[in-house]
């Protein structure tokens, strides 16, 4: 069983995030622009400013802030040529987000390493969604996961945590130390992805979960 990083040649199929930061709010703008660094690569105000943004910079993902308000794009309203990961206030609807052409929707306090892990998720052809966004209503209910058009077991949520993790690189030792858990346990989990997905090493598990479009939350 492989212990180490994805091989080289998968991970130089996942380019550096280079993120466009959209929103109203110059200061909110501000604050992901540093956060982000040099995964930065510009940013913009407004809906309509995106596609020259994306022409003048090399961004290969927009993110985009939707304010603090809860709003109900319209079907196709956040497609442009790059993948579009939505920072969506509480009482926001992932489905709507989703449905209007968003790839990712987090929450717009999320923190610097789960944005960086979700934008980087979303570069190899996922989805993220946080669990709390899932719910029209408000109310707790379960994390949104696709299931895949073929007989694979669902992934636990600490399996697909672990998942996400192994598809940005990340070796075992690293990722027990992110989740708080041991290297064992890891191993464990890893196990168990490659089981349910009918793999035998950890870049056929990153790349099944492509072609599954396995939702990570």
């Amino acid at each position: 069983m492989q212990t180490h990083s994805l091989p080289d040649p998968l991970l130089e199929l996942q380019p550096p995030v280079q993120a466009l930061v959209v929103g109203d709010d110059p200061l909110v703008r501000r604050n992901f622009v540093t956060r982000l660094d040099d995964a930065a690569a510009g940013q913009a105000s407004a809906h309509e400013d995106i596609p020259d943004a994306l022409d003048d910079t090399e961004a290969n993902l927009v993110l985009w802030d939707l304010g603090p308000h809860p709003s109900r794009p319209a079907p196709g309203a956040l497609e442009f040529d790059v993948p579009l990961v939505a920072l969506a206030p509480h009482g926001s609807s992932a489905s709507d987000l989703l449905a209007a052409g968003a790839s990712g929707v987090l929450r717009r306090d999320v923190s610097t390493e789960r944005l960086v892990q979700a934008l980087g998720t979303v570069l190899h052809g996922l989805t993220v969604i946080d669990p709390a966004l899932t719910n029209d209503r408000g109310s707790a209910m379960p994390p949104i996961r696709v299931t895949p058009p073929m007989d694979v077991e669902p992934l636990t949520a600490r399996e697909t945590e672990v998942l996400e993790r192994v598809a940005s690189g990340r070796s075992n030792k690293q990722i027990a130390e992110q989740l708080g858990i041991s290297a064992h346990t890891v191993k464990f989990h890893v196990n168990a992805i490659l089981g349910k997905l009918d793999v035998h090493s950890r870049t056929e598990a990153v790349v099944k979960a492509m072609q599954l479009g396995v939702v990570l939350v």
